[in-house]
């Protein structure tokens, strides 16, 4: 699992992402938030994204790609 220090960055380029709605950033940030305290809270806040909002996760991180980020992850 990657640090905290690697889970925000990724947080930060994949907020950089044009074009999300703001119930992607307010994920992202959530995430984010989760990565800062650590790799526990952040496994749990990714997991309940995934099952209670799915075509929103599959939405950012489709714009997130498209633009050439989020290569690595999330997954």
């Amino acid at each position: 699992m990657p640090s905290k220090e690697q889970i925000v960055k990724a947080m930060d380029e994949w907020l950089s992402t044009e074009g999300l709605h703001p119930a992607e950033v307010g994920m992202i940030d959530e995430l984010k938030r989760a990565g800062g305290v650590g790799e526990f809270a952040f496994q749990a806040a990714a997991n309940l994204f995934a099952e209670a909002m799915p075509d929103i996760v599959k939405s950012a991180v489709a714009k997130a790609r498209a633009q050439g980020k989020c290569k690595e992850w999330p997954q």
